[in-house]
């Protein structure tokens, strides 16, 4: 399919979609409006479907991706149906060939029927919200490490196989999620011996190593916190994948921009504002990721007030797994400064956080950290 074909199709479904919601709420999903919005949307889903699949739309806060590409700016009621799927909060949705009329109908139904309803999946039709899950990361379908299967368990071999990664990742665009997934497990076994973060912590090692060096010692930092709070090894892996790749957007600014980061003004500043939105939906393309790993990369600038960037139009507090990420990724860069500055102490940095909580931070977040790093 042409690419200016498929993105006709898609505004067509999510004018249809918009259409569909408004028609069932105002006069019920007899109407003919209602009906005649379902054959419609049947119809051109049905078209995309024959070359694809599936077609994914993902919530990420104010932004409504399809595939992988943004179009909340791109129609005039992509606005409507991010709106309608946020307020009964299904960050993603997944319609899948061979999805029927009847299916489509009552999913139109339950996005606008009463709240304490469920918007429930079908069988060609998958709804859902991000959220930290039960089950551990890995398994049969997921990308093959390009190590092996060994344990990782000195700092200089996570951060080597770290570089590695991220240097595959801007290059091709394919990222060894079963790579991310051996460092998560190498650290939470680590932390199982010894729980304190910084006695794994990774120093300083210049400009070209530090990517790997900040998302090393956040993912650290943050599953530390994770086990405090009880949770689970699935869950505290899954966590540190997505702490691994939070600032992943950051890969794609030019590498002068990087080294003087904490300086720029004008112009360059609004480069790394983007970078949330960059990451995201470079990880967007990637298969067999957790969605959480989206979430954070998109969100882990946004305060726990809800300003922030990338800047929304209505403030709204972000994933509790972000706002445990944002404290674990502020922490890590106040203990290890970059360049020649001196490094502030654990105390300085917690100290830091604790101004900022309840307006950038989580109080509950940094609580924990305090917990953690001072005892």
């Amino acid at each position: 399919m042409e690419p200016g074909r498929w993105e006709q199709l898609v505004l067509a479904v999510l004018g249809e979609l918009a259409a569909g919601f408004t028609s069932v709420a105002l006069y019920g999903p007899a109407h003919p409006r209602a009906a005649q919005a379902v054959q419609n949307l049947e119809r051109d889903l049905g078209e995309l479907l024959r070359h694809e699949q599936q077609l994914d739309l993902v919530i990420l806060g104010e932004e409504l991706f399809v595939q992988d590409r943004p179009f909340t700016r791109a129609g005039r009621q992509a606005p409507a149906v991010l709106r309608r799927l946020a307020r009964r909060g299904v960050e993603h949705v997944s319609f899948r060939q061979g999805v029927t009329r009847e299916e489509l109908a009552t999913f139109l139904q339950e996005v606008v029927g009463a709240e304490d309803t469920p918007v429930r999946s079908q069988p060609h039709i998958q709804v859902g919200k991000v959220e930290l899950a039960d089950e551990a990361l890995g398994g049969p379908d997921r990308e093959q490490g390009r190590r092996g299967k060994g344990h990782l368990p000195a700092v200089r071999d996570r951060l080597t196989l770290l570089s590695e990664v991220f240097r595959e990742f801007l290059a091709s665009g394919s990222l060894a999620v079963a790579d991310l997934t051996r460092i998560a497990t190498s650290l939470w076994e680590v932390l199982e011996q010894r729980p304190h973060p910084l006695d794994h912590a990774a120093p300083w090692e210049g400009e070209e190593r530090w990517p790997a060096v900040h998302a090393h010692n956040t993912a650290c930092v943050a599953m530390g916190m994770a086990r405090l709070a009880g949770l689970s090894r699935g869950p505290v892996l899954e966590l540190g994948v997505a702490a691994l790749l939070h600032d992943v957007g950051k890969l794609y600014l030019p590498e002068e921009v990087q080294a003087r980061e904490l300086a720029l003004t004008g112009p360059e500043l609004e480069l790394v504002f983007d970078h949330p939105m960059e990451g995201a939906a470079a990880l967007l393309k990637v298969p067999h990721l957790t969605p959480l790993a989206v979430i954070v990369a998109f969100e882990h600038h946004l305060f726990y007030n809800g300003g922030g960037y990338p800047r929304l139009s209505r403030p709204r507090r972000p994933h509790p797994a972000t706002r445990l990420v944002a404290v674990a990724d502020a922490f890590s860069v106040l203990l290890t400064a970059r360049g020649a500055r001196g490094l502030a102490t654990r105390e300085s940095s917690v100290a830091f956080l604790a101004e900022r909580a309840g307006s950038q931070y989580d109080p509950a977040m940094v609580q924990a950290l305090q917990q953690l790093v001072l005892g």
